[in-house]
């Protein structure tokens, strides 16, 4: 028993470790006469040590004379103990430093550095010591606790009292000491350990009644190593009309200190934007904050360590209840003149709480949360509904109240109904209240998620061989290869003329060269020409040799010179233009009914330039639209293999993986967005419509609120462009709006489920304005619901009025329907309309494919005409082609069908009207060119004039 005891002991006894405090020097320090100065250093009122007088000599020196101290002491903390360690947390070390003045020298005194070679001298007189407190500063132990083995501080000795009065001292004044920590045992927390820090700072009451006058105290709970809560006072609230310029935070643990060594070295932010609002009221908080007005002013900041039972159960809470629970006590005392001083009036103590939203802690990666939040009058069934805490947190019971209460106090502890506290003015009575953990409770995972869903993205994937099904790309192979041939001969034998051959030979390329050629020039001949002849010694045989020869050594000079002509240089500007020409005719074929035509569209423009992640997902979105939703996902995974940080594609991707109700994917992806582009609106929007869809409530605040900080900033980073839509347009979208932002650009990429989820919250937000009854309108329209997208615009004409942009999505809406005189009524007057833009182009093209469609050709084709000066494609130009061809105007048709045919070769409608052109004016061999045309592209050939035909309620063009 006694060995096991033993052991026992030496356990704890290895447990207890201790940090070593050096005063090492003090500068900048003088005085009047000579004085000895002694250093006192205290922990929790405990006092650690206390040096011997070190005597400083009167006068000032320039520059100041540095005193070697060399005083040490030790802090001894047991790491087991959770009390000792919350101790070494939460209270700084206090050093107090103080001033012996005397007439004569005492005998145990100690000279200065500057007399240290002169001998002490003994005085026989008897002497008058006056002691003196110069003042404190305050030594922080968080770097020892946090692994640091020795750090050294420069500490201003503040003033015992702070006064703005002729006693004040400017900071540049003030003694300076030079103390070190060190620690050299081992870790104090393992790495494996999990621990936490919990830092409370209850800042300020706003709005404070009349009767707020007296004792202040705030309390709330915290959870250290145990499930049972532990109870937190802050203390020594003070009433103020003034704000607190510095803004600098408190130790709660010397709030009785009146030195402003109390100070800690974390200061108050200034972002109110980050400040959760979650009053009803809506108003400057930081006009409020900085002017000078009535508060009760706390600042004091309350530090506590967390260990793994604590942490897990104060996580648990927020989940649960979402709110933290304070309270807040105010004691008012008074005498009265008739009595004896020693009496006083009854004390009057009332209590109020608040619920405190700390939801945003577990956000992965979230370490500190800022609220203000709404003071109710005390009511313990709505504190235990709210917060789940069924106890009274500061009991009016204390021991001094408890010894008053005996005197007939009178206590005005609970009111029955639980009612926000509302000032005079009407203003509701909130406090600030910051919460800050040094560790978050769920970890950021975000690169490694995004790394993961990536390479799982990267999957490879088995390549066959490409089948070259057309004799163009076939041809245009065998001209690539031709080029990238000539580069490699050009750069392999340069300064080797001579010996080139055998270079070629030795070095295999010759072989490489022949084979590599070889396969394209087969793939060629096989496409290009058709023969079936059995031997190769016939006369024919022979002129087809000869033809086929001769044909590759023209297509070859022909990549050669055009080689040399760019001289080994590709524009990429005309590509670029090509791919928006292309997007845009996919986008005028795709609201024609054209499908197929979008189709190739965008099959064109990713052939142009397969690396370019924009034509990807401009593809996905026409995808999208026809209700391809899997291709879709597939393009946008082809382009962020291309461009991990293609916001668009992040975003479209994400928004993909929601309608597949995969959320935590969906999550990374749209966090990504929000990880690369931390400035972007939408991005921080688009995830707060995320957390709504999947009612996530540790975010959906949160992540509006950066989204609106970042609207307020000066460098706003959007991605809304000025380029609109041909059915609807951006013009009523408000720039400071981050909803309508946000769902135009979710309607650009045709995600209009995401797109109505942001409408709504902007219709919570301003009610059923214009702007909001409009792009309810367009989501609609894009949706396919015609009906509720016209009830939206007549509710906006009833208060806008009509203008260009409404009607002309009004004729869309009616066009589709298949109502086309309303359509043309509509189109009519936003065409008619003085401030309406130049480019109206699906207005412009509708009106002339319905003149067409009556016969109206005339106006058909001043309206086609207009289009084509605009934004001429093929479809505009087809259309003046056929009005030029009914007026018998063969000449100028035969033009425009050129221009239609020029913009896009494969349009079988603009074949069939040159077949038509060719009969009327007997050119019987461009008719069959014309048909062969057609014929090869496998399309039907008919001599029927196309016209508008209602099918399913959608109007196509046959």
């Amino acid at each position: 028993m006694e060995q096991s005891s033993v052991q026992d002991e030496s356990i704890e006894i290895s447990k207890e470790r201790s940090v070593k405090i050096i005063i090492e020097s003090i500068e900048n320090i003088t005085m009047r006469e000579e004085a000895g100065v002694s250093f006192v250093v205290i922990h929790k009122d405990v006092v650690l040590g206390e040096s011997i007088p070190l005597f400083i000599d009167p006068g000032f020196k320039e520059p100041p004379q540095v005193y070697d101290v060399n005083f040490a002491v030790e802090l001894s903390f047991i790491v087991n103990d959770r009390d000792s360690m919350n101790s070494v947390v939460s209270t700084p070390i206090l050093i107090k430093v103080m001033c012996e003045t005397q007439n004569q020298r005492s005998t145990n005194s100690v000279k200065s550095n500057a007399d240290s070679k002169k001998k002490a001298t003994v005085s026989t007189s008897k002497e008058t010591l006056t002691s003196n407190v110069i003042g404190f500063c305050n030594l922080d132990l968080m770097p020892i606790l946090l692994g640091e083995k020795s750090l050294t501080e420069r500490l201003i000795v503040q003033t015992a009292h702070f006064s703005l009065d002729g006693n004040a001292v400017s900071w540049q004044n003030l003694p300076i000491i030079n103390a070190t920590m060190m620690y050299d045992d081992e870790e104090i927390f393992p790495s494996e350990a999990r621990i936490n820090f919990l830092s409370i700072t209850i800042e300020s009451i706003y709005n404070p009644p009349v009767f707020f006058a007296a004792e202040y105290k705030a309390g709330t709970i915290l959870y250290i190593d145990d499930e049972i809560p532990e109870n937190v006072i802050f203390e020594d609230g003070k009433w103020t009309k003034y704000r607190d310029v510095e803004r600098t935070k408190q130790w709660q643990s010397l709030s009785k200190l009146q030195s402003r060594a109390r100070l800690s070295k974390w200061k108050l932010s200034r972002d109110y934007a980050n400040i959760r609002n979650t009053l009803d009221a809506k108003f400057d908080l930081q006009k409020k904050v900085c002017q000078d007005e009535p508060r009760i002013e706390w600042n004091f900041m309350s530090r506590s360590v967390m260990y793994d039972v604590g942490i897990e159960t104060m996580q648990k809470r927020i989940v649960k209840h979402k709110y933290w629970p304070f309270q807040f006590m105010i004691v008012e005392k008074s005498t009265e003149d008739n009595i004896r001083p020693k009496e006083e009036r009854p004390a009057k103590c009332q209590l109020y709480q608040c619920y405190v939203d700390l939801s945003e802690l577990v956000f992965p990666g979230t370490k500190s949360t800022r609220v203000m939040a709404q003071l109710y009058a005390h009511n313990t069934s709505d504190m235990a509904e709210n917060t789940g805490l069924e106890k009274n947190i500061l009991e009016p019971w204390n021991k001094d109240l408890e010894r008053d209460s005996k005197k007939s106090i009178l206590s005005d502890v609970e009111i029955s109904q639980s009612t926000p506290l509302i000032s005079e003015t009407g203003e509701p009575v909130f406090v600030i209240i910051e919460v800050e953990l040094y560790c978050p409770f769920i970890p950021c995972r975000l690169e490694t998620d995004f790394s993961d869903v990536i390479e799982k993205m990267m999957t490879p994937k088995i390549t066959k061989p490409p089948y070259i099904y057309s004799g163009d790309v076939a041809e245009e192979q065998y001209a690539t290869c031709i080029r990238k041939l000539v580069e490699i001969i050009t750069e392999s034998y340069r300064d080797e003329l001579t010996c080139f051959t055998q270079y070629l030979y030795k070095t295999g390329t010759y072989l490489s060269v022949r084979s590599t050629l070889k396969a394209k020039v087969i793939s060629l001949l096989d496409q290009r020409f058709k023969s079936s002849m059995n031997t190769v010694h016939s006369i024919d045989s022979q002129n087809f040799v000869t033809s086929v020869y001769t044909y590759l050594v023209e297509r070859m000079h022909l990549a050669i010179n055009k080689i040399v002509e760019s001289r080994l240089a590709d524009d990429e500007s005309p590509k670029i233009a090509t791919s928006e020409k292309l997007y845009f005719y996919a986008e005028e074929a795709y609201e024609l009914g054209h499908i197929d035509d979008a189709r190739r569209h965008h099959q064109t423009a990713i052939a142009a330039d397969r690396n370019n992640p924009r034509a990807w997902t401009k593809y996905a979105i026409f995808l999208l639209k026809i209700g391809d939703i899997e291709r879709a996902k597939e393009c946008c995974r082809e382009a962020i293999l291309m461009n991990r940080r293609d916001k668009i594609a992040l975003f479209m991707y994400g928004l993909i993986l929601v309608k597949d109700q995969n959320y935590r994917e969906a999550e990374i992806f749209l966090k990504a967005v929000t990880d690369f582009y931390p400035r972007l609106v939408e991005g921080w929007v688009i995830l707060h419509l995320l957390y709504i869809r999947t009612d996530y409530r540790p975010g959906i605040d949160l992540a509006l609120r950066i989204a609106e900080k970042c609207m307020k900033d000066d460098d706003t980073e959007i991605e809304i462009s000025d380029v609109d839509p041909l059915p609807w347009t951006i013009s009523h979208c408000p720039r400071d709006s981050v909803y309508t932002i946000t769902a135009t650009l979710l309607m650009k990429l045709h995600l209009c489920d995401f797109a109505g989820i942001a409408l709504t919250e902007e219709m919570s937000r301003s009610g059923r304005s214009v702007h909001v009854l409009y792009y309810l309108a367009v989501q609609h329209y894009l949706s396919h619901q015609y009906e509720d997208a016209l009830s939206y615009l007549r509710e906006a004409e009833s208060i806008y009025g009509l203008d260009y942009s409404i009607s002309g999505l009004m004729g869309h809406c009616y066009f589709q329907e298949g109502d086309f005189v309303e359509a043309i009524r509509c189109y009519e007057f936003s065409n008619t309309m003085y401030n309406r833009p130049d480019d109206l182009h699906l207005v412009q093209t509708r009106m002339g494919l319905y003149y067409e469609d009556i016969g109206d050709y005339v106006r058909a084709l001043k309206v086609f005409l207009n289009a084509c000066e605009t934004s001429p494609t093929a479809e505009t130009w087809l259309g003046a082609g056929i009005a030029f061809y009914e007026l018998q105007r063969f000449t100028e048709a035969e033009a425009a069908l050129s221009e239609a045919n020029q913009i896009d070769n494969r349009n079988a409608t603009v074949w069939k009207y040159l077949c038509l052109l060719n009969m009327s004016l007997q050119r019987h061999d461009e008719f069959a060119q014309c048909r062969r045309q057609i014929a090869q592209d496998d399309t039907t050939f008919s001599l029927e004039k196309r016209s508008l035909k209602p099918r399913d309620g959608k109007p196509v063009m046959l």
